[in-house]
């Protein structure tokens, strides 16, 4: 009687895929190394990238927070100027993109 064991049936090609991988990934940083770039340095930018990306996003949201605490309590003590300045902001934005969409047709 055969000894089969589901494992041994998905361990296999799992191992040659692996190996197969990483000959394409050796293959493509000596590629990456003949035209003057190193796999290993651009993994280190794209992870110093992500990493200032992050920190910025964080830094963005921190202030957009607190302009909008200030818009919302400058808005509750004076609601009147409040809607005022977001009439005349609607009306800005509707001229320009009217413009901009005539400015288009000719």
């Amino acid at each position: 009687m055969a000894d089969f064991s589901l494992t041994n049936g998905l361990e296999k090609p799992a191992r040659s895929q692996i190996r197969e991988l990483r000959r394409q990934l050796d293959s493509i940083s000596k590629s990456l190394a003949d035209h003057g770039l190193d796999f290993d340095d651009l993994a280190d930018d794209a992870g110093d990238f992500i990493h200032g990306a992050r920190k910025n996003a964080r830094r963005a949201t921190k202030q957009a927070r607190k302009d909008i605490d200030v818009l919302s309590r400058a808005a509750h003590k004076a609601p009147a100027s409040a809607g005022a300045v977001l009439v005349v902001a609607a009306a800005v934005g509707f001229g320009l993109g009217y413009l901009l969409h005539i400015a288009q047709e000719h």
